[in-house]
């Protein structure tokens, strides 16, 4: 036994060895260690060497738990089954389970994708193919470096895939998996797939990658479709501090629940739910493609058939993942159960669509693929299946009684000899007097008499003993043993049949793999574009309207998150073309940040073709969004919060174009003030000036309101604040001009600081104001930098920033502060 496990575990050397023993899965030495650590389980000896196991039935667990903390796993199972003269089974590696290639239910996360991805540089350009082994997607795309992270901020992945020799082209969250450079060819791609991805040679290597692993660690994936080119452009930039700073799918604070994502979904299927949020992290930029989405949104809310849309979908499996164990040959009778289910649906889907006048493009679309579900494939698992068919084929009593003559005589025969062994139990208690006398049965001896140890008296001589207990004792017969053998041999019969009536049913549904992949697709978006009508409908959102000007109008605009957990105050924004920079002013806890806020996500939701929270929205579609309300993740990585800042704003700046949104948030608070503010008013200058995007500055530095004197296209704006008897009452409402005054002490009251610190704090205000008075009504008067005399400020003067790029501007900035030190 064990030179098979020796032998198993040298063929998957980086895979931790689950060897299949009885009702086990058994490690053993070095992976028996690291399970025991990583389980939290027992570790035992086996001759002197570790051994941790875990059950079969459990061990799927087990095995997610590994896989997500990037382990793989192999699979050595007994492939034949026990029997008499039987001592060693043979047993073989069925399966590498990886964190990329999970197929099992148990090992899935229903709401996110599971991607496998391989890259492929060369130069300034790579090619990126990612899979999902459950559902059969297959994707690709090349693109400059510059743009990788964007790409990979969009999708789930799992597992990297890196050929060998080849540094990674960016720090990849999660585990890296180094493969032979001679999988990443076309030419292993293009033979299973001859013309996939023509004119992309990268993606094709990537994908040609992607495959053999596939095939390695999965085999055969019949459901896999062809790989689809994804242009870099068809969607909106998010990055990853974009998504992090909108909230998107995490929230900022740990005691925070709710999230962009949570308030849209209202999805009733895990593949309308991941569809759903693709779509976040993926807004479009086509107009014509954004409109066919808000078209079905406003037809299924105008006619109102979300809500019976959303009971009948709950009716639906989660048809791509099902189709994926179809593919593998690893389907479930239960699995079949649901297909039908789903199948059985779809009329009534339809007939709600049928009633939409006029039905929109994509519905007409889904309706179209609905109406090209296989025909007949329902009823013949109907006739076929049992109502509550086993969990294992194996089982027996999988498939319903009439639906095949020979299996219906086989399970007649085994009844008739169940009826003579029960009469056999009564012929032997009248011939033997033994009232107690039973016929029992077990899965090791079979079938046998058991009378009470005080009629042994009473046993006749051709009964012979099998098995003694404590108070009594068990016999066969020649007649019992016949009757038991014929039963077993029928019951082996039927149950071998059934599994070859369930494979050709399997078999049925993979004929129709590519109808059923498109049925799916169709389900996940009706239930996305259902979705985003019920949120509408109950939320009070409104279509927005496209503009081919570089204009943003929102009047009573709101934050999807935050009107869910407080009464909120809607405000409006106007940016007409030749406005280009607003600088927010107010104190903290006003709400400046959820103004920016709420800005970036009217115009994500409406490019991703959800209706939005406003009154009402115009907007014009933007190649990119960018976010920035802070660096504190930054620390982490070693990185002091102002080079964060200062790092973040390259990017902007290298980045943005004229058709992206930005919103800052207090930038340039991780220095000194006079650095913070140089910065930040040159910063928001050559966004205004120089990229003329549509920016949002949202700052304390009120001194920032001259820049809507100095620059063209910038304006003032603040949120409203009143004091009334002493107290500091937030409007929430965002109105031109500029704040009167921080309110920091103020806001610490509200905090609940202790008195005697505040007083302390009014007094050194005070102090300060009369010291380096700076009022509020000469506020255009103050000096931008120090002394006229300082070395600093000279070297300054000399400096023309709109000649510097930012990371020149960067390095001259280092240089002046070791001047200062």
């Amino acid at each position: 036994m064990m030179r098979q496990y020796h032998e198993a575990k040298a063929r998957c050397p980086d895979a931790i060895l689950f060897f299949h023993l009885g009702d086990f899965y058994e490690t053993f030495f070095e992976d028996a260690e690291l399970v025991a650590r990583e389980l939290d389980i027992a570790l035992t000896q086996r001759d002197g060497h570790p051994m941790a196991g875990v059950p079969v039935r459990k061990a799927d667990l087990y095995i997610h738990r590994l896989l997500k903390k990037g382990y793989k796993v192999a699979l050595c199972q007994q492939v034949e089954r026990p029997g008499k003269g039987k001592k060693l089974l043979e047993r073989r590696v069925v399966r590498v389970l990886t964190p990329g290639t999970v197929l099992e239910e148990e090992a899935l996360d229903s709401s996110q994708d599971v991607y496998l991805a391989a890259l492929y540089p060369e130069g300034e350009k790579v090619g990126v193919a990612w899979a999902e082994a459950a559902s059969g997607e297959f994707h690709a795309a090349e693109v400059g470096l510059s743009d990788l992270p964007n790409l990979l901020a969009r999708i789930s992945v799992r597992e990297w895939l890196l050929p060998a020799g080849t540094p990674a082209p960016l720090e990849l969250p999660g585990p890296r998996t180094v493969r032979p450079p001679a999988e990443f060819s076309a030419q292993n791609l293009r033979a299973h797939f001859p013309n996939a991805l023509p004119g992309a040679e990268l993606a094709a290597c990537a994908a040609g990658a992607v495959l053999a692993y596939l095939k390695e660690t999965v085999g055969d994936l019949h459901h896999l479709r062809p790989p689809s080119l994804r242009d870099a452009e068809e969607a909106m930039v998010l990055d990853p501090f974009t998504q992090r700073s909108l909230e998107l799918l995490a929230p900022l604070r740990p005691e925070g629940k709710l999230t962009v994502f949570s308030v849209l979904d209202r999805t009733k299927t895990p593949m309308g739910r991941r569809l759903l949020r693709r779509w976040l992290l993926s807004p479009l930029r086509d107009r014509a493609r954004i409109e066919a989405r808000l078209d079905a949104v406003e037809a299924l809310i105008q006619g109102a058939t979300w809500e019976p849309l959303g009971k009948l979908l709950t009716r639906a499996c989660d048809l791509p993942r099902l189709l994926g164990r179809v593919g593998t040959g690893s389907l479930r009778p239960l699995d079949l159960a649901l297909l039908r289910r789903t199948l059985d649906v779809l009329p009534e889907i339809r007939e709600h669509l049928a009633d939409l006048s006029p039905l929109p493009e994509r519905l007409a679309g889904l309706a179209q693929a609905l109406a090209a579900a296989p025909q007949g494939l329902a009823e013949e698992i109907g006739r076929a299946l049992s109502d509550e068919p086993p969990p294992d084929p194996r089982e027996g009593g999988l498939i319903k009684e009439g639906y095949h003559p020979e299996l219906d005589e086989l399970r007649a025969r085994a009844a008739r000899l169940r009826a003579e062994i029960a009469a056999l139990e009564k012929k032997e208690r009248a011939r033997t007097g033994i009232p107690t006398l039973k016929v029992g049965y077990n899965r090791v001896l079979g079938y046998f008499i058991e009378i009470t140890k005080t009629h042994l008296a009473k046993v006749p001589p051709d009964w012979r003993r099998r098995q003694s207990l404590a108070g009594a004792e068990r016999f066969t017969t020649t007649e019992l043993e016949g009757l038991a053998a014929r039963l077993t041999q029928t019951e082996e019969a039927a149950r071998a049949l059934e599994e070859e009536l369930f494979e050709k049913l399997c078999l049925r549904v993979e004929e129709e793999l590519p109808a059923l992949a498109n049925l799916g697709e169709a389900l996940a978006e009706l239930d996305a574009l259902r979705s985003l009508a019920e949120v509408a409908h109950r939320r009070g959102y409104c279509r927005p309207r496209f503009t081919d000007r570089p204009a943003i109008r929102i009047r009573e605009g709101r934050h999807p998150v935050v009107e869910e957990v407080t009464d909120f105050v809607p405000n409006d924004l106007e940016m007409d073309e030749k406005d280009y920079l607003a600088v927010v002013t107010g104190p903290n806890m006003a709400g400046k940040s959820v103004f920016l806020r709420q800005v970036a996500l009217i115009a994500l939701l409406a490019q991703m073709g959800s209706f939005v929270p406003a009154k009402e929205a115009e907007l014009p579609i933007l190649d990119r969004i960018y976010a920035r309300v802070g660096a504190s993740d930054a620390l982490a990585g070693g990185l002091s919060t102002f080079m964060a800042e200062m790092r973040e704003a390259a990017q902007i700046l290298s980045g943005a174009t004229e058709r992206s949104l930005v919103i800052l948030d207090e930038l340039g608070r991780g220095t000194s003030t006079h650095d913070g503010l140089a910065l930040a008013w040159a910063i928001a200058k050559h966004l205004a000036e120089r990229i003329r995007c549509k920016t949002l500055f949202a700052t304390h530095y009120r001194e920032l309101a001259r820049l809507a004197e100095e620059v063209p296209g910038a304006f003032n704006l603040h949120v409203a604040v009143r004091e009334w008897k002493g107290e500091v009452i937030f409007l929430h409402r965002v109105q031109p001009g500029v704040a009167a005054r921080a309110y920091g002490v103020e806001v610490a009251r509200l905090a609940e600081l202790p008195p005697e610190v505040l007083s302390e704090a009014e007094r050194i205000l005070a102090e300060l104001e009369r010291e380096a008075p700076i009022a509020r009504e000469h506020a255009q008067q103050l000096p931008l930098f120090g002394p006229e005399d300082h070395p600093v400020v000279a070297e300054l003067r000399k400096l023309d920033p709109e000649r510097l790029s930012p990371l020149e501007a960067l390095e001259i900035l280092f240089q002046l502060k070791k001047k200062l030190a």
